[in-house]
């Protein structure tokens, strides 16, 4: 445990780290639903956090867990073209779907990802708020400077949303699949 600890100790006191996450309750609000598939879902929210990550200057390349799709979606393609539009200029210069097991950075979005869904199967009563994962997941909302993500939460530097919310008046410490940077 001591380990993630650190993993996260380390990521969220980097001054460039950045934690956008978006959380669906599908009985609530389903995406997949919404937009057709579980791809389109996927590129869909992806585009949404990703627009909400990047500011100007800046050009970034996406780092994205893959996500098996049939041969003609074209995420890579799709998700750089509607951001870039989106934006009204060039932002997003390349993307790039690995296996998380390949890249620090997507292993790190995994794990602070894991922590903040582990709060909802905690309020769900499908988890356990004692348990060793119920330990770190406090420790990545400490991190983030949140008491809970239930209701979802957001910083200029980090954001939990939840997909399909309706908008709240967001306080300013506390109110979005995950990026890391």
């Amino acid at each position: 445990m001591s380990s993630y600890l650190e993993v996260v100790d380390t990521a969220m006191t980097a001054t460039t780290s950045n934690y956008f996450c978006f959380v669906a309750d599908r009985q609530k609000a389903d995406p997949v639903q919404r937009f057709g598939s579980h791809w389109e879902a996927y590129t869909k929210l992806a585009e949404q956090l990703v627009v909400a990550t990047v500011k100007p200057p800046e050009l970034i390349t996406v780092l994205a867990d893959n996500y098996s799709t049939p041969d003609e979606v074209l995420f890579e393609q799709a998700l750089r073209a509607n951001v870039n539009r989106r934006l009204r200029r060039l932002a997003v210069v390349s993307v790039c779907r690995l296996d998380s097991r390949s890249a620090d950075g997507l292993q790190i979005a995994d794990l602070l990802t894991s922590a903040i869904a582990l709060e909802f199967r905690i309020n769900a009563g499908l988890a356990k708020a004692t348990s060793p994962k119920a330990t770190l997941a406090a420790h990545v909302r400490q991190h983030l400077g949140a008491g809970s993500c239930l209701g979802g939460w957001r910083t200029t530097e980090h954001s939990v949303a939840i997909y399909g919310a309706e908008p709240t008046e967001r306080q300013p410490s506390l109110t979005s699949t995950s990026t890391s940077a």
